[in-house]
């Protein structure tokens, strides 16, 4: 009977107790409810985001830490190597001078006569802004022993024997490249001459400061 006493004087008893009650419906838009669930997920990949973050972080610091210090791992700057010896000429004798800067110019020098510094003679024929390569080195090695060897001490700026073989040696050389490297390389066989015999070049006004 309803009002019956079940457990005290205040209880009492519900008909509607263990009825099944119907899932309450959610009345809200289908797109509201969607725009919940996705932003459900969203702060769930942001957490899980911010905890990958702070496990990187920390083990960055960790590998920091045991780390040793990397410039004491870093290898010694090698110390600069000695300035080879100056190459001998063909007659065995040191040839002064700055030392050749590839093989091709060292053997140039180490067939020199005369010992002509096929660097040196390389610098200066460049230093008109004409292109000559290291292989050169040998040709030009060559014109100046001819030269030297006809122990001329006072040379012509248009020597027609440099400039002929200038010109056999260098083909494609311009007539205004063989004028100004005919003058250069008379230069620097009347300062070789004068080596040679220990007296000084007729040219005192040589630009190459020989």
């Amino acid at each position: 009977m309803a009002g019956t006493e079940n457990g005290g004087d205040d209880e009492v008893s519900d008909p509607n107790r263990g009825a099944y009650r119907a899932q309450e419906k959610n009345h809200r838009p289908v797109y509201a409810r969607l725009g919940d669930r996705v932003a459900r997920i969203r702060v769930r990949t942001l957490g899980l985001i911010g905890v990958i973050a702070v496990l990187a972080i920390g083990l960055v610091t960790a590998l920091a830490i045991l780390r040793p210090d990397a410039r004491d791992d870093a290898e010694p700057a090698p110390a600069a190597a000695p300035s080879a010896p100056p190459v001998a000429n063909a007659n065995g004798q040191p040839v002064p001078g700055p030392t050749p800067a590839s093989a091709p110019v060292e053997q140039a020098q180490e067939s020199s006569r005369f010992g002509l510094n096929a660097q040196k003679l390389l610098d200066e024929v460049r230093s008109h802004g004409i292109t000559f390569s290291d292989d050169d080195a040998a040709k030009l090695v060559q014109i100046g022993d001819a030269n030297v060897a006809r122990n001329q001490p006072d040379l012509t700026a248009d020597d027609p024997q440099i400039r002929r073989q200038l010109t056999q040696m260098f083909p494609s050389m311009t007539d205004d490249q063989a004028k100004i490297e005919t003058s250069c390389l008379a230069e620097y066989v009347e300062r070789e001459v004068a080596r040679q015999h220990n007296t000084v070049p007729p040219d005192e006004r040589d630009d190459h400061g020989g």
